[in-house]
């Protein structure tokens, strides 16, 4: 028989919800138990656990440690929980000051989510191109940035991790030239809502640094970090979000927007909801349900990304095995990606784009016939600048804004079309991936890699064949 036409056995995987597939008695016991106090409030209540206070602060000590539970000699982490990982988006950048007359860089490669946040902020995104980790490149910065821009998102995508180095080093040398010219830092906003527990190596701090050269956890390196406990994340309470700085007095503004825009009085705090004005409130405020399953989700965590970044290397090893380039690594040596999704290239990354594009929802459908749960980039929904309609066709909110805003009139020189970012352009029309789930075992990877081997002799081989012609 032709190795082109032989198909794999049928077979079936856990489902690639990381935290969710985890849950059990404990995360029912947590529940019950805010239940039986009949408090689900995070301030007050008939008997109050304070579920939310306990997980911000494990939240934060969590963070704090990279391997053997060892804390980092680094500024403390000041955490705030939210309702969702928009909220946590929303809510920091109105922390960060952003609105009308402000430009946020964002990457083309995100959920639609860091987008809308901008949107709603009142501010206008400007696209940045990627690097072969599919993250941010620090190289495009310099470039990008203009004297409008408020703050630069960087979005570590399918639990990848950018090259965060080379990003905060070269955002530090352009905050010391904008000082010398009067012109505000520009701050950074990690949108880590993909890779909670994600790491990398590098020096935290936008305008100095703010803590030792090492490996710190992703959503710790910018001026603030957010985070998505939604039930596609390393963690899930269902919905829920975080919020973390290690800047003392934007975490106060934080803490008063997130819930009804007033802060605690720093010598006589009398009200719950806090006494001295800051901004509006949004209201974002996390349950105590939210937070008791969280928090023993919290406690899973190293070892649901244990298990999946195993099973992601195993899988990813045998790819290369086969001779197929898989998705750069910002640190070959220490990475510290979630091992959350594995991508790959297609074959014959050189050919015509409308012949990747034909392949690629070739390789996906194939792949589709068996539980991988595939995804070729070019049609990864949302997640793609150009996949965002009402981005591309800059659809305004109900006041018209932020495009209509006078102060916003720049807006003009920025579209959001597909070929507005070459390099990533390129590289989703060139690639594929799919999840991996955080419970495979050993009969399933071998599963999965009997499916990556046939494909490669249906679509690698024959494409190495004409190309030796």
């Amino acid at each position: 028989m032709n190795l082109s036409d032989a198909r794999p056995p049928q077979f079936e995987l856990p489902y690639e919800f990381p935290g969710a597939i985890w849950y059990g008695q404990e995360e029912l016991e947590a529940v019950e138990k805010v239940i039986q106090r009949r408090s689900p409030f995070r301030y007050y209540g008939p008997d109050c656990l304070h579920e939310t206070r306990a997980f911000e602060q494990e939240f934060g000590q969590w963070l704090s440690r990279i391997t053997g539970n060892v804390p980092e000699p680094s500024d403390p982490l000041y955490v705030t929980a939210v309702n969702s990982g928009t909220g946590a988006l929303e809510v920091a950048l109105d922390a960060l000051g952003v609105g009308v007359g402000d430009e946020v860089i964002v990457p083309g490669f995100m959920w639609v989510s860091t987008i809308s946040a901008v949107i709603r902020s009142r501010a206008i995104p400007v696209l940045i191109d990627s690097d072969d980790t599919l993250g941010l490149d620090p190289k495009c910065l310099e470039k990008t940035i203009t004297a409008r821009t408020k703050v630069v998102i960087v979005v570590p995508m399918l639990g990848g991790v950018p090259r965060m180095a080379q990003i905060m080093a070269e955002i530090r040398r352009i905050n010391a030239q904008r000082r010398s010219s009067g012109l505000e830092p520009v701050r950074v906003l990690e949108d880590a809502a993909q890779a909670l527990g994600a790491f990398a190596h590098g020096i935290p701090g936008s305008v100095i640094p703010q803590g030792p050269e090492g490996s710190h956890k992703v959503g710790t390196f910018g001026d603030v970090g957010t985070f998505s406990l939604q039930i596609n994340k390393s963690i899930s309470s269902g919905e829920g979000g975080m919020i973390v700085t290690r800047d003392p007095a934007l975490h106060r503004r934080i803490e008063a927007l997130h819930n009804a825009g007033y802060a605690p009085h720093p010598q006589t705090p009398k009200d719950w909801y806090g006494d001295v004005p800051v901004g509006w409130g949004h209201g974002r405020r996390m349950s105590e349900l939210q937070a008791a399953v969280a928090r023993v989700q919290l406690g899973r965590l190293d070892k649901i990304l244990s298990h999946m970044r195993s099973s992601h290397d195993r899988l990813e090893s045998h790819l290369q095995s086969l001779g197929i380039r898989t998705r750069v690594r910002a640190d070959a040596k220490q990475p510290g990606d979630t091992g959350y999704y594995c991508v790959f290239d297609l074959p014959n990354p050189n050919s015509s784009e409308a012949t990747r594009i034909e392949l690629g929802r070739e390789m996906a459908t194939y792949l589709g016939d068996y539980p991988l749960r595939p995804w070729y980039l070019h049609d990864f929904e949302v997640h793609v600048y150009y996949n965002i309609e009402p981005l591309v066709s800059k659809h305004p909110l109900p006041d018209g804004g932020p495009w209509g805003y006078p102060g916003n009139a720049f807006h003009h020189a920025y579209q959001y079309e597909k070929g507005s970012l070459p390099y990533l352009d390129e590289r989703l029309t060139s690639s594929l991936g799919f999840n991996v789930p955080s419970q495979l075992n050993a009969e399933q990877e071998k599963a999965i890699k009997e499916v990556l081997t046939a494909m490669f002799y249906r679509f690698y081989a024959p494409a190495k064949a004409r190309a030796s012609i």
